[in-house]
Formats: C-alpha cells, sequence, structure tokens
C-alpha cells in the first residue's frame, strides 16, 4: 500500500512567476512534496495509535517516506514490503485497510499442515494464552506449543520436541507445575483447539490457550488512503508557499 505525492500545476505555476521564482520552482516544489508526505506518515501514525489496540512498535514503524527531488518530483508514503523472518505490514494491515478476511499466520499454516487446525479455521487466544504488552500471544508460548506437537517443518526436526522433553516440560521445574499440551476436538466437552493441562493428574488445571474459530472477516478500520488525501489536502498549499519563500530567501540573484 502506498501513496504517491505529485504536483500537478507545474506549467500553470510557471506562467505567473519571475524568472528567478521558475529557477526555484524545482527545488521548492521538491521541499513540499518531502513535507507534504512528512505530514501523512505521522497523521498516518497516529490514525494507528487511534483504532489499534496498542499496536506494536513493528507496526508504528512500517512506515516509510521517499522523499522527493528536483529531478523526481514526487514523494512517496507507503507500508512496509518486506520483514526478514517477520510478516510484512502490507499484508496483515491489508484486511483492516481493505475489509477482508484476515490471512493465515505462519503458526496456524504450521498447525493446519499436521492436521492440527482444520483449513477453514482460524487461532484466537484463550485464556490460558501467555499475552505480550500488545495483547498478541507470546512468541515463546507459540513456539513451544509448536515444538511440543512436532509441528516445525518435517519430522524430527531439531526444534521439535522429542518424548523426553515433553517428560520434562510435564515435570516442571522446581518449584513450578508441570505442562503438557492436547488438542480438543469438534463436539466434545471443550471448544476446539488447544489446551494446557498445568500440574499433575490428582490436581491439574485445564486451561485454553489457542480457540478454533471461523476465518474472521475484518472491517475497514485503518483509513489509510483517506486520512492521506484529507492531511495533502490539508497542508499542500501552506508547505508549498513556505518551501516557496523558503527557496527565494537563498536564491542568488
Amino acid at each position: 500500500m502506498q501513496v504517491l505525492i505529485r504536483f500537478e500545476g507545474m506549467d500553470k505555476a510557471k506562467e505567473m512567476l519571475s524568472e528567478l521564482e521558475k529557477k526555484q520552482l524545482p527545488y521548492a516544489t521538491a521541499l513540499a512534496l518531502t513535507r507534504t508526505g512528512q505530514d501523512v506518515k505521522a497523521d498516518l501514525e497516529a490514525e494507528m495509535k487511534k483504532v489499534f489496540d496498542r499496536p506494536t512498535p513493528y507496526t508504528l514503524g512500517s512506515l516509510f517516506l521517499k522523499p522527493a527531488t528536483k529531478s523526481n518530483l514526487s514523494s512517496m508514503v507507503y507500508l512496509r514490503e518486506w520483514a526478514g523472518k517477520g510478516t510484512p505490514a502490507t499484508k496483515y494491515m491489508s484486511p483492516n485497510i481493505f475489509a477482508q478476511d484476515r490471512n493465515v499466520k505462519r503458526f496456524e499454516a504450521a498447525l493446519q499442515r499436521i492436521g492440527v487446525l482444520p483449513s477453514n479455521m482460524y487461532v484466537v487466544p484463550g485464556a490460558g494464552a501467555d499475552l505480550d504488552a500488545y495483547g498478541n500471544m507470546s512468541r515463546g508460548q507459540i513456539v513451544q506449543i509448536l515444538s511440543y506437537l512436532s509441528a516445525f517443518g518435517e519430522q524430527g526436526y531439531r526444534s521439535n520436541m522429542t518424548a523426553k522433553g515433553r517428560a520434562r516440560l510435564l515435570r516442571g521445574k522446581r518449584g513450578s507445575p508441570g505442562i503438557a499440551y492436547f488438542v480438543a476436538k469438534p463436539g466434545g466437552r471443550l471448544r476446539h483447539g488447544i489446551y494446557k493441562r498445568t500440574g499433575y493428574s490428582g490436581g491439574s488445571t485445564i486451561t485454553p490457550v489457542m480457540i478454533f474459530v471461523r476465518k474472521p472477516t475484518y472491517r475497514s478500520i485503518y483509513r489509510f488512503y483517506e486520512v492521506a488525501r484529507r492531511t495533502i489536502e490539508r497542508t499542500w498549499e501552506e508547505n508549498f508557499r513556505r518551501a516557496m519563500r523558503e527557496a527565494m530567501s537563498t536564491a542568488k540573484p
């Protein structure tokens, strides 16, 4: 997703300018376009904080600005399309912008590969899920569950938990109860999902960690293009006038 900001009135502006102003016009235009892009980026970040519940620093840092230059009179504000080992912002933000179905997350795809999560279902955190400061399931617990269920790649992959590893987890550490995970099938007493059994059979507790739900559809709550358009309409003229004044104040006769 991106917003491209251009100045379409260059030829018309030249008709009303002196020779010196015409000479400074490309510089002033590039400066105004870049500043308008900065305004758009700031307003889009503010909109994220308004419509999302505790957006992560990764999400807030997913907006980038490509400044304008005298040889390329356009600035661009866009969402991250690369992420290394993470998820590109364009992938998980798109449903919130265009009111689409949510994309499958990597750990959901891993659960689908081993037949634990049906292909038409998604995961929401249960009461026993460890949540981070932003309300998302902790990566550590997700990795532990995938490892426990041998959901990493091929059978025998080194990240998958062995029987001995499961036994150690069940024993627990000194002062901490043991843990085991199991999958509750549909139609039973428990909701379809993954559960955590804490403690031994005599005094164990069972809590849902991942609940399986039908495909969620997102509403269009992040008005990416609307916010950008309003910002451009509000700031462009003043940015251009200020940039032109600055360009003329430094111009050589």
